[in-house]
């Protein structure tokens, strides 16, 4: 998800740079994004460890498993399925309303962050962990870097605004994420089932 919103960025705010490229790019791996999504509930619902079933999967906040965020990865999966869907083979909403649900991808993308670090069994694993810090830094990187200099002159007030917005979520993720998933006793406070949990 990180490096398709990589490609959108570029793509919107530097449309010159090679479009057949950074379009292609975008969507392809969007698409392959969908099918690691579906691989992964399917894994998920053919683990027995955490016993989910098929509404756990498709309807938010009801598993009895870390509900709350396995929920947030349900909502994150339909905000995304639906810009892909609706804008591959072709767009088929006005451009406007196409634009404002395309953009619901960067809320999808923060959900299924913070789904992956909630819900996960492995947010204190080096590799995942360093694999989320990439994935946050690269991304605030670009955007800053790339979306926000480029509409700079077009609304300076508007973008800064969108700047600080953009800094203090990754801020609030990153103390969120140091005092919840990265700590000892998550599993427990996030809302495992009590008799999946190794101690009493």
């Amino acid at each position: 998800m990180t490096v398709v919103l990589i490609f959108g960025i570029v793509r919107a705010a530097l449309p010159s740079t090679n479009p057949v490229l950074t379009e292609g790019a975008h969507i392809n791996i969007a698409l392959l994004t969908v099918a690691f999504a579906g691989l992964h509930i399917l894994a998920a619902l053919l683990d027995p460890f955490a016993r989910l079933g098929p509404i756990d999967s498709l309807v938010p906040f009801v598993s009895a498993y870390r509900g709350t965020w396995l929920g947030l990865g349900v909502i994150s999966g339909y905000l995304y399925i639906a810009a892909v869907l609706l804008s591959w083979p072709v767009r088929r909403l006005s451009r406007p309303v196409w634009l404002w649900l395309h953009r619901a991808n960067y809320a999808a993308w923060l959900l299924a962050l913070v789904h992956s670090l909630g819900t996960g069994s492995d947010a204190r694993n080096r590799a995942f962990f360093l694999l989320n810090v990439a994935a946050v830094g690269i991304a605030l990187a670009v955007f800053l870097g790339v979306r926000v200099a480029e509409a700079w002159n077009r609304l300076p007030p508007l973008w800064a605004a969108v700047a600080v917005v953009a800094v203090a979520t990754v801020l609030v993720l990153a103390i969120w994420a140091s005092h919840g998933p990265l700590q000892e006793g998550w599993a427990r406070s996030a809302g495992t089932p009590p008799d999946l949990l190794r101690s009493p």
